[in-house]
């Protein structure tokens, strides 16, 4: 099956992104723990969203068959002193054009018809 394969094609990646969580991300997470060629080695599951579920039931074996370290990433994951110890800097770079963002003013009108646009590459924002 699909998480079969997925767990056997990343079995030995360092981090995993991942955005979807529940029960999607229980199935995938045993089999690369299980199917790590060094189970020694670390892996990070950065878990930022949770479009399939708001839990995920691991199984405990899976957890203790490799070196594997969960962490969110999230408003709560960082301390507001550190998250404001970074504005400076962020704001700096932001105001020196060091970034392109290919990015489009849409009226929040027009949010339906915008959203619907999956040909575009540009970076939506809506406007009031």
């Amino acid at each position: 099956d699909r998480a079969d394969e997925l767990a056997e094609a990343a079995g030995d990646v360092d981090v995993v992104v991942d955005y979807v969580w529940g029960p999607v991300t229980a199935g995938v997470m045993a089999g690369i723990v299980t199917g790590r060629s060094d189970r020694g080695k670390p892996l990070t599951w950065i878990e930022i969203g949770s479009v399939a579920g708001g839990s995920a039931e691991i199984p405990s074996a899976a957890l203790r068959a490799a070196r594997l370290q969960i962490v969110g990433s999230g408003q709560g994951s960082v301390p507001t002193r550190d998250v404001l110890a970074e504005l400076p800097e962020i704001a700096a770079e932001i105001t020196s054009g060091a970034f392109d963002i290919d990015a489009r003013a849409v009226p929040l009108g027009e949010v339906e018809t915008a959203w619907g646009d999956t040909e575009t590459t540009q970076r939506i924002v809506f406007t009031p």
